[in-house]
């Protein structure tokens, strides 16, 4: 198996079932670079960066209050699909 960290290409033996990265250091750089990266998206959220809303086809402009990257009207329509596939699956009628 080849490491999961960027810029490592030490091919390695697992030695646990869910090990990714060939050491305790790439492990730890990984980690670091996680908790980096989401301290900036964090910090260009709060300051006003435009993101626009993930889901395919759609372009909202998210609040920099919503802290998903997923605008509230796909989130409703997500849930309301789910719920209707879910009544769907219990054969329950409106």
């Amino acid at each position: 198996m080849i490491c999961a960290n960027e810029g490592c290409e030490i091919e390695f033996k697992k030695t646990t079932h869910n090990q990714k990265y060939c050491s305790d250091e790439c492990c730890r750089q990984a980690t670091n670079k996680k908790i980096r990266d989401k301290y900036y998206e964090e910090k260009e959220r709060l300051s006003g960066k435009v993101r626009v809303c993930e889901t395919r086809g759609c372009k909202n402009i998210l609040s920099r209050y919503n802290e998903s990257k997923i605008c509230n009207v796909c989130v409703a329509k997500n849930d309301s699909s789910s719920r209707n596939e879910l009544l769907r699956i219990m054969n329950v009628s409106r």
